[in-house]
């Protein structure tokens, strides 16, 4: 009679166990199914053109450079890409494909980090690198880049030389 009682009393706390995992697996299951990834808002502008911009230094791409859009219309939504091998940068506007309409100043930045040791790279601690921009700072500041861009209706597609590569120590 104690093995059968002992047997309930397991049965009973496995139940309820498998209970509260099932319960907190389904919660979870819901938070996930239920958030959209980069949803567009229902404000964000539904007539964006597509825009790629190519920066070349010296002639050749720049690969991993931050290029982004500052309107002479203030904007609510950032519009930024960053270059790839060929030195092309697709614009997304809040992690939708193109840019908004108008005239903007294009805003171009590549920062590198030298000397980080091996030990950084798993969040221990070790020598800091230093960081590095790769790119002439006139280029990532509104009021002293040349750098202009006109996204009308149509596909835009502009090219953009920003000078010699320099290497300049980051704050």
């Amino acid at each position: 009679m104690t093995a059968v009682f002992l047997l309930d009393v397991l049965k009973e706390s496995i139940m309820k166990n498998f209970t509260i995992f099932l319960s907190c697996a389904l919660i979870l299951a819901a938070s996930f199914g239920c958030t959209k990834k980069n949803a567009r808002p229902a404000d964000l502008p539904e007539d964006m053109s597509p825009c790629s911009i190519t920066i070349t230094q010296d002639g050749t791409p720049v690969e991993g450079a931050t290029v982004a859009l500052e309107y002479e219309t203030p904007v609510k939504y950032q519009t930024s890409g960053t270059t790839d091998a060929k030195g092309v940068a697709i614009m997304m506007t809040y992690g939708h494909a193109g840019a908004q309409q108008g005239t903007a100043k294009v805003l171009v930045s590549k920062l590198v980090t030298e000397g980080a040791s091996e030990a950084e790279d798993y969040g221990e601690s070790g020598e800091m690198g230093q960081d590095f921009e790769t790119i002439d700072l006139k280029y990532k500041a509104v009021d002293t880049t040349d750098l202009t861009i006109t996204i009308g209706k149509d596909n835009v597609a502009e090219s953009f030389e920003v000078g010699a590569p320099v290497r300049i120590p980051a704050n």
